[in-house]
């Protein structure tokens, strides 16, 4: 055994350093006010396990696309995933009340992340072949990387006024790392109860693409904050035959409104309404 001397600084310094993490790596992701980290299953992270997920997106109770979920490892990386998502057309060529509203061609979207739920960069693709009946061929690309806190958006637009690039203005990113993103669903949230409240950065590439600002030069929407609230009651949603008790999240205070459906048990996404206007609702089941 070694000396007294020895032992109580090693006491000491077990206990300054973790003082020291909790301070700086635990508190600041359970403190109120502060949005949940990003989820990585364990099967994710021990080997990419995880199946793609599939959901219907219904517009009027119609199909209007098709989409699938995944998280995928980073090449050459052990510790960092892509969460993505990516929006198809169906096979069903007769859905024409909302295609009329919008033909999207494609849209893919992906959060690069730490295994502890940091976000580290993110990136977009959405093509347009036409908007309310209208040609309007248009493809915009978004890529941006987290560093000391600050997330830096890019981004490239191709459309009949040939190719711009524009840089949106630098989004503080919480320490959990989390930025809302409506049209990438996450497969789980965990650390919710009910009434809890929170801030958090809003970026949304259909919107952008949207925006008139784009084609004139300008970004005018698709970016900001929200505040996410968790309602007080617990509601059943039907899901696979079942009822399952879910808790319900609404993200409200930009552009474009949210509610998202969390089953209680085991912090799955089950559905997500996102409120384009007062005519177009996407229905993500």
């Amino acid at each position: 055994m070694p000396p007294r001397l020895i032992s109580v600084m090693i006491v000491m310094l077990f206990i300054v350093a973790n003082t020291s993490l909790f301070y700086t790596e635990i508190l600041p992701r359970i403190r109120s006010g502060l949005p949940p980290s990003f989820n990585v299953d364990l099967a994710d992270e021990a080997g990419n396990l995880r199946p793609v997920v599939n959901w219907k997106v219904l517009v009027r109770g119609e199909e209007f696309l098709k989409l699938r979920t995944g998280v995928t490892l980073v090449d050459n990386q052990e510790d960092e995933f892509w969460l993505w998502a990516e929006y198809s057309q169906p096979t069903n060529a007769g859905l024409k009340p909302a295609r009329d509203f919008l033909g999207l061609k494609l849209m893919r979207n992906e959060f690069r992340v730490h295994r502890d739920g940091d976000m580290l960069g993110l990136q977009a693709k959405v093509q347009i072949e036409s908007l309310r009946g209208s040609d309007f061929p248009l493809t915009l690309e978004i890529s941006g990387e987290v560093s000391n806190g600050l997330l830096r958006p890019e981004v490239k637009v191709d459309s009949r006024l040939g190719e711009r690039t524009f840089k949106l203005e630098s989004m503080d990113v919480p320490v959990s790392g989390s930025v809302f993103q409506p049209f990438l669903p996450v497969h789980r949230v965990l650390g919710l109860y009910p009434g809890r409240t929170w801030k958090q950065p809003f970026f949304d590439p259909l919107s952008l693409a949207f925006s008139s600002g784009v084609a004139q030069g300008g970004l005018d929407q698709g970016t900001g904050s929200v505040i996410a609230k968790v309602r007080n009651d617990i509601v059943d949603v039907m899901w696979g035959g079942k009822k399952i008790p879910c808790i319900i999240i609404d993200y409200t205070g930009s552009d474009l409104e949210s509610t998202v459906w969390v089953g209680v048990q085991n912090g799955m996404v089950i559905r997500q309404k996102n409120r384009l206007s007062e005519s177009m609702e996407w229905d993500l089941i």
